[in-house]
């Protein structure tokens, strides 16, 4: 059996009580040994039984027994034979143990419905948090799936030019593809070999426009991400190219560090 089930399962509230077998107070006392998660339970337990003692555990009033008193002398006086009537003591034995019994019991459920009360609302809370993560996580999915929508219209557009940016002598390898489409004016790229710049550098695209260079946006890369990235408008070109430039961008292409180029075809 776990800690928590025998925790649980009403066995310390009543050896708390001393309702407990010897063989079953001998197997309390030697959980308390080993585990002190168990010793700290019962100890709370017994607090709470001391405590619902010393709330409802009250000594008659003085002024109940002057009453009592006076009524004997007052009985005595009138001499009225007062007719006295004797239980057996057996009869208060049971009574008395009836009470106890059913304080007992009382107190032992109530105990184990607190922790089982204790228990569910642990497993509500772990339950909200989880029905939480996973709202989350559709929320994230759901933007995935949006963008993923868009890029496949992007990409399925035939009204949509596709530019492919070489790798130029600064990097003969790399492979940047751009997505230009004349009426809408928007343009997109797509990285598919591109290698992550240093720290304090970033990519910037640039639109070759009668003959000079004019800022297209700065490029935000992650490793392997192969999604479309969303540029600046443009209604001509003649080229697109990207540079690898300071943190931010420059105001016109850093020239000897030209990565990718690519001539748009009329």
């Amino acid at each position: 059996m776990e800690i928590k089930e025998y925790i649980e399962s009403g066995i310390l509230e009543a050896y708390a009580l001393g309702a407990c077998s010897e063989n079953e107070s001998r197997e309390v006392e030697e959980m308390c040994a080993r585990n002190p998660e168990v010793k700290i339970e019962l100890g709370k337990i017994q607090q709470a039984i001391n405590g619902y003692a010393s709330m409802y555990g009250k000594l008659p009033k003085v002024a109940v027994k002057e009453k009592i008193f006076a009524k004997i002398d007052l009985l005595n006086d009138s001499k009225k034979e007062t007719k006295i009537i004797h239980l057996p003591l057996k009869k208060y034995q049971y009574a008395i143990a009836a009470i106890l019994t059913l304080f007992i019991l009382s107190v032992i459920g109530n105990i184990i419905l607190y922790n089982k009360y204790k228990a569910s609302n642990e497993q509500l809370i772990s339950l909200n948090a989880e029905k939480t993560f996973l709202s989350e996580n559709m929320k994230v999915n759901q933007v995935k799936i949006d963008k993923m929508n868009v890029d496949i219209g992007v990409l399925t557009d035939l009204s949509v030019m596709k530019v492919m940016m070489k790798g130029v002598e600064k990097s003969p390898e790399s492979l940047v593809l751009a997505y230009w489409n004349k009426e809408s004016k928007e343009l997109f790229i797509q990285i598919k070999k591109l290698p992550m710049p240093a720290k304090g550098k970033q990519y910037q695209l640039w639109a070759i426009v009668d003959g000079k260079p004019q800022d297209a946006g700065m490029i935000t890369m992650t490793e392997g991400d192969s999604s479309l990235h969303k540029m600046k408008d443009f209604s001509s070109s003649q080229a697109f190219a990207i540079t690898l430039e300071k943190e931010g961008g420059s105001a016109a292409p850093t020239l000897s560090d030209i990565y990718v180029m690519g001539q748009v075809s009329l």
